[in-house]
């Protein structure tokens, strides 16, 4: 992103100068302006302000206090247990960490969180409202009309986007779409699981139906606007929703779509988190000195001096550094789902030699591996200007393929996941039957996405989420548990209105 844009640093005196919003409540935001139509967002360099709060969460930076209520909140994708990212994470097979106990053994509820810790994600509904006040103000703009749609299309994705996470963790929401309603303080009830979807996929259908000179398809070749969500995140956003929802055709049709826009696999795997903006990833986090990524830091035991990864032809990958906090590893159990030869494992320690020169491996102090996916980290951080990838093309063959098996079995599937698993360097699928494609093709986008924030998804969506946290010994899992709970606090003030998800009691 271009830094004069998109300075993540100056995006908290933006949120507080220019968007001047004031939430007294968590579904209730109210909105105190002193900027209207008549002195704001006459100009283009007035419609990016106004956007750039809305990419506040959409960072792998530690946080930041909110100007609507006074709370500090994470980002979405940062390395904190309580952020989408990772619950998205550590509630699966793939990422093991004992930080949060409750996280760990399913035994969160309504009020077991402090409202700062749920409000990480919970709060991101205040930003939904915002979406839906700057999609106003530039629409009653008079400025020119490419110039207006190429700023709203943004809101609309970001509020998509917003709107999906939300859904994802809480299920449907009250989130308010309507302009007119924005300074309304009465509680509302909660959208209807139908409501609530038909407004993302509108939003979406609404900014693919605008003119590429309007929204381009991608940014990966334009560096000032690298950043920036663009036609190709819209159909990533539709991809995921159909998905979520089962809605195969729909999602085949999507994830086609996506095929069409020049997107292509990175020859090697471990490349797509080297090089930045490749032609894999169709968003990513920018990360920089100013706005850093620390995902990295939490993966490395205290002792490690050099780890090691073997890619498929058996060579070493060296990764010099020191300490880190061992927050995070990935269960053994989940590494052996990778075979003999699978190049995505070059992107994960299984050994690594200590300050005394021993090699340590799998055992009682080196109790998983370390998921460490962007190898080219050079320094001991704990900070590195390093992107975050959301979405690539690989996770768009991966869901055409089940989508595809789905509706008519596997013979049709097979030609995209073999993209996949060509590019790792392990042998092509042929002659399962469509359960036995269905149980391969969740291991295969457990190996290939570990670590990308889709395994929750991805098990929830495949039945598995609570019968795997069973498996691995949490008893306490249950099956209302593939949702989240609202937050005592928001329950309370929305005054008998607002319904609590079902299964969580007070």
């Amino acid at each position: 992103m271009n830094n004069k844009i998109f300075n993540i640093r100056l995006i908290i005196i933006l949120v507080g100068i220019l968007l001047l919003t004031n939430c007294e409540k968590e579904l209730e935001p109210k909105f105190y302006q002193d900027l209207t139509v008549d002195n704001f967002f006459k100009t283009e360099g007035d419609f990016n302000a106004a956007l750039i709060a809305l990419y506040n969460p959409f960072t792998a930076h530690w946080g930041d206090t909110d100007p609507g209520d006074n709370i500090w909140y994470a980002a979405l994708y940062n390395a904190n247990n309580r952020t989408y990212l990772l619950r998205s994470e550590l509630t699966t097979d793939e990422l093991y960490g004992e930080d949060d106990a409750n996280l760990l053994n399913f035994t969160w509820g309504p009020s077991t969180y402090s409202y700062d810790v749920w409000s990480s994600t919970y709060a991101k509904i205040r930003f939904v409202a915002r979406a839906t006040d700057v999609i106003d103000k530039i629409s009653k703009s008079d400025a020119n009309e490419i110039v207006k749609n190429r700023y709203i299309a943004q809101a609309k994705i970001l509020r998509a986007w917003l709107m999906y996470i939300l859904y994802d963790f809480f299920g449907p929401l009250n989130v308010k779409l309507d302009p007119e309603t924005l300074s309304d303080t009465e509680p509302i009830p909660r959208l209807s699981d139908e409501e609530y979807c038909n407004a993302i996929e509108q939003d979406l259908m609404d900014v693919l139906a605008m003119d590429e000179t309007e929204l381009p398809d991608k940014y990966n070749n334009d560096a000032n606007n690298w950043g920036r969500v663009s036609r190709g995140v819209a159909r990533m956003l539709l991809l995921r929703l159909y998905m979520h929802t089962k809605q195969w055709a729909d999602a085949e049709a999507a994830g086609k779509n996506i095929m069409n826009m020049g997107y292509s696999l990175q020859p090697k795997y471990a490349d797509i988190f080297i090089t930045k903006a490749n032609n894999e990833i169709i968003y990513a986090v920018p990360c920089s000195d100013a706005s850093p990524n620390w995902y990295m830091h939490h993966l490395f035991p205290a002792g490690i001096r050099v780890g090691f990864c073997i890619d498929a032809n058996n060579d070493t990958v060296r990764i010099e550094r020191g300490a880190g906090w061992y927050m995070y590893s990935m269960p053994w159990e989940f590494y052996d789902k990778f075979s003999e030869g699978d190049d995505r494992k070059s992107t994960i320690i299984a050994k690594y030699l200590d300050r005394n020169d021993d090699t340590i491996t799998r055992g009682e102090d080196f109790i998983g591996a370390i998921p460490l996916k962007y190898t080219s980290i050079v320094g001991p951080g704990p900070e590195y200007p390093i992107d975050w990838v959301v979405f690539r093309y690989a996770e768009v063959l991966l869901s055409v393929a089940e989508a595809i098996n789905e509706q008519r079995g596997p013979d049709d599937a097979y030609q995209y996941v073999n993209q996949v698993r060509a590019r790792a360097k392990v042998p092509e699928w042929s002659g399962l039957t469509q359960e036995q494609f269905r149980d391969s093709i969740l291991d295969e986008r457990g190996r290939e996405l570990f670590s990308e924030g889709v395994r929750r998804q991805d098990l929830i969506r495949h039945g598995k989420f609570i019968q795997y946290a069973i498996d691995r010994g949490i008893t306490n899992a249950q099956s209302h548990q593939v949702l989240f709970p609202i937050p005592s606090a928001v329950i309370i003030e929305g005054e008998g209105i607002i319904e609590q998800n079902p299964g969580y009691v007070e």
